[in-house]
């Protein structure tokens, strides 16, 4: 199989991000704190550092979510009945990202109780 162009690559890309944007909620609770973070970024002049700290673990949330739902989905496809082994897999994907949701709310402590308190 030839692969696609780049421009391809980047469009399917974007796709995928809009479709997970536009259809799970956890994905867009994600992007709104995203967003809080970027506006907090601004606002309170944080370093470029700890920016970049901030930065990466929200991307790194997104990205996990992402592959969280792919993970639901293939299982999904491969056993569409409840059974307890695709559960589990299921909830360790979720387990996931839960674990960096954990360490991005203590990277954002850390960080912005300096500029609050």
């Amino acid at each position: 199989m030839r692969k696609p162009p780049i421009h391809k690559s980047f469009w399917n890309a974007i796709t995928g991000a809009v479709w997970m944007l536009r259809s799970e909620r956890n994905f867009q609770i994600e992007v709104l704190a995203l967003i809080i973070n970027l506006l907090l970024i601004v606002y309170l002049k944080v370093t470029e550092l700890e920016a970049a700290l901030i930065l990466v673990v929200s991307f790194s949330v997104l990205s996990l979510e992402i592959l969280n739902t792919c993970v639901e989905k293939i299982c999904d496809i491969i056993q569409p009945d409840f059974d307890e082994r695709i559960k589990i897999i299921k909830d360790m994907a979720a387990g996931s990202v839960f674990l960096m949701a954990m360490a991005s709310v203590v990277v954002g402590v850390l960080i912005y109780s300096k500029y609050l308190f």
